[in-house]
């Protein structure tokens, strides 16, 4: 026998020798993970069915008082009645809704169930991206977690984008995954387009309405360059720029045909030190790195471990803590080297996050400090925290049982914060015809009237609103003008400006400041506007309707 058949042989003993079984025995995580592989079918369709069940326990047939979600609503119906196409915060969701719009009309509930498919879609395409492709103990980790993870949850029955965005990004990496597969070395460039090239088209196509969703997915594309780059897959590189380029470019050319040069300047608006206020001025490259430094400590110090539910729900400004922030940044540049040396998708993923993240943390002012503007990579930042834990363990086995029982106990505290009697009762409500249940009684006034606006007074009239977008949903698509801030206390300049945009009509709402509580303070934005218009010429501003007796609001005719 010759050397190497005896090393064969030897090797062979040493796999069935009972102190090789008494490890594979002793390791947990390999009786978990061959346990989920046996039961795998049915495990992945229970947890798809509750996130579905989720997704209705934590429904709300109400749009949010933020006024951002009605937008997208108001800005679908613009484009499908008036032509306007809804180049502001990125299109790629208005044209979506407008199709529901279409079909449905100004139906909110039948807008917000695509939220519902949108999520259970979620779900579908992850199992489908990373099965197989990663230890199936991290694959129903994520399942679970995007499953009845709440604040994930919360989206699914809203007509914010995230939901949206999270099922469409999801498809993108399940794409970018098949052309991983699809790599050949020694393949030249066009061998790969010929065989591939249904591959590269839906690249390009999906990445295209990724960047049009939302205006930060722009960097996307930079994060599947890079990852070509450092695997030094070249013509990979050459064929994402092209395919995403030349449809992009296309895209261009059709809007700007049929609707005209975009009215939005997102680039110019994400330079400006506030969103709103372009008088403000715009933020220099000192500027810029300070709001990704106080970006980064919000959201890596707080609304990820908050989202994750490693710390309490509320938060405040002294919640932030830096060296959390950069902990947490250490954590996942460790992680993402370990993954560079065991898990090709996972080092993917990991470096899709940590560019969105950049974009978003340069991106967005540091004073619009919203959960919502991280969700879209918090699916993969847990997916990097548990396979990095997870090889941890392998490597220490120590460490499982502890693990084990830490994503256990992480698992039901997340179930129990999903489960919402109060939108099961309030949907109940809403479908019956109660609209209105579940506002609190200066929002209820407040779109009463709006509603009556719109029935009572001719469509050719301009009511100025606080909420134009809230008052325009309810009041059956009558549009409103919209005013966001104080932009004069100055009487005179107060009715020129009005005068200006035609405003017939103020809706005066007591709306509070704190939504939970009526403290007595409002949001008192047109208050203060024409307050010093009715003291200096009272003969203009006329009652025409109350609705309500506490926190009620008022209708007022201007009279120039």
């Amino acid at each position: 026998m010759s050397k190497k058949e005896k090393q064969v042989v030897k090797a062979s003993v040493l796999e069935k020798s009972p102190a090789s079984k008494m490890n594979e025995r002793s390791d947990l995580f390999d009786k978990i993970n061959r346990w989920f592989e046996k039961h795998e079918k049915i495990i992945f369709y229970s947890l798809l069915f509750f996130s579905t069940l989720f997704s209705f326990l934590l429904f709300d047939a109400k749009v949010s008082d933020g006024g951002d979600d009605s937008s997208y609503i108001e800005r679908a119906w613009s484009l499908l009645k008036d032509g306007k196409f809804p180049y502001y915060q990125g299109p790629g969701y208005p044209i979506i809704l407008s199709m529901i719009v279409k079909i449905f009309g100004l139906n909110v509930i039948a807008l917000k169930m695509f939220s519902v498919v949108c999520q259970f879609g979620f779900v579908w395409f992850t199992y489908k991206t990373f099965v197989k492709r990663i230890p199936i103990t991290v694959l129903f980790a994520l399942i679970s977690f995007i499953s009845f993870n709440h604040y994930i949850q919360y989206y699914s029955g809203q007509t914010f984008t995230e939901t949206y965005f999270l099922f469409l990004q999801s498809i993108c990496i399940y794409i970018v995954f098949k052309i991983i597969d699809s790599i050949k070395e020694g393949q030249g460039l066009l061998d790969d387009l010929k065989e591939n090239y249904l591959k590269w088209l839906l690249f390009g196509l999906l990445f295209v309405l990724l960047s049009i969703s939302k205006s930060v997915a722009i960097v996307a594309i930079v994060a599947v360059v890079f990852y070509f780059l450092l695997n030094k897959n070249l013509k990979q590189v050459v064929l994402v720029l092209v395919s995403f380029f030349l449809i992009r470019l296309i895209y261009q050319y059709i809007i700007t045909t049929i609707y005209g040069p975009s009215t939005s300047d997102q680039f110019e608006m994400i330079l400006r030190k506030e969103l709103y206020k372009k008088e403000a001025g715009y933020e220099d490259l000192a500027g810029m790195i300070e709001r990704f430094f106080n970006n980064f400590n919000t959201y890596m110090s707080l609304h990820i471990y908050r989202i994750m539910k490693l710390r309490g729900e509320a938060y405040e400004l002294t919640s932030i803590i830096p060296q959390l922030a950069y902990i947490s940044a250490l954590i996942i540049g460790i992680f993402t080297f370990l993954s560079y040396k065991k898990n090709k998708f996972i080092f993917f993923t990991s470096v899709y996050l940590i560019v969105l993240c950049g974009g978003i943390f340069f991106g967005i002012q540091a004073a619009n400090m919203q959960d919502r503007l991280i969700i879209i990579v918090i699916p993969y930042i847990f997916l990097l925290f548990f396979f990095g834990f997870y090889e941890l363990g392998k490597k220490y086995s120590g460490l499982q049982i502890i693990f084990i029982l830490f994503a256990g106990f992480m698992l039901l505290r997340t179930i129990g914060t999903s489960i919402q009697k109060e939108n099961v009762k309030a949907f109940k409500k809403n479908l019956s015809g109660d609209i209105y249940f579940g506002y609190s009684p200066d929002w209820e006034n407040f779109l009463k009237m709006s509603k009556y606006c719109a029935d009572s007074l001719p469509d050719s009239v301009n009511v100025l609103s606080r909420k134009p977008s809230m008052s325009f949903l309810y009041g059956n698509g009558k549009k409103f003008v919209g005013q966001y801030m104080v932009t004069s206390m100055d009487a005179d300049t107060v009715l020129m400006n009005w005068k200006k945009q035609n405003v017939q009509y103020v809706i005066l709402g007591n709306l509070r400041m704190n939504p939970k509580k009526n403290n007595g303070r409002i949001i008192n934005t047109i208050h203060r506007m024409i307050g010093p218009v009715y003291q200096k010429y009272p003969q203009k501003i006329r009652l025409v309707k109350t609705i309500g007796k506490l926190e009620k609001c008022e209708l007022y005719e201007i009279r120039y």
